[in-house]
């Protein structure tokens, strides 16, 4: 009977938090936050206003997560340089393991390893699955989500034009 109750429980809150933020749209404001990075410094979305930013939702135990790294790499190299941003936030459990694999395979942007924050940040982005991306353009609105490959590197260029 427990069993059913915190079922219940459980099944009731989801819900109430899938109602209670808007879908985040194409040409949408995105959720503001702010946080940590795994350097300690301070990174709040609304501050990168005028750059182009990446955030990626990924975790090391994710097979397509992992797939996917060599594009980001690929595309950090390529614009960041440039007005660009990609900000990873890790829904991971093992932080130790986490920081070590960004270490290992020198991915050497802004990551948010932080189990807290993480989920925090993906409830107010309504991530159901990773990876997912967010684009969001120069004047903070999201320009494309759930792109990968060639299909993210080119509206990431587009918006840098």
């Amino acid at each position: 009977m427990k069993t059913i109750k915190l079922t219940i429980l459980i099944t009731t809150i989801i819900l109430g938090l899938a109602v209670s933020y808007p879908v985040q749209a194409a040409n949408s404001q995105p959720p503001d936050f702010e946080t940590k990075d795994i350097a300690g410094k301070a990174v709040k979305l609304s501050d990168l206003k005028g750059k182009v930013v990446l955030l990626d939702f990924w975790a090391t135990w994710c097979p397509p997560c992992r797939v996917e790294i060599p594009n980001l790499l690929g595309i950090f190299r390529q614009f960041k340089n440039k007005d660009f941003i990609l900000i990873s936030v890790s829904l991971d459990r093992d932080l130790q393991a986490a920081r070590k694999f960004v270490k290992d395979k020198e991915m050497d942007w802004v990551h948010i390893i932080n189990m807290e924050a993480g989920r925090e940040i993906a409830t107010l982005y309504q991530v159901e699955y990773i990876p997912s991306t967010f684009v969001i353009g120069r004047k903070g609105k999201i320009e494309a989500r759930q792109l990968r490959g060639d299909e993210l590197k080119n509206k990431i260029a587009s918006l840098l034009k």
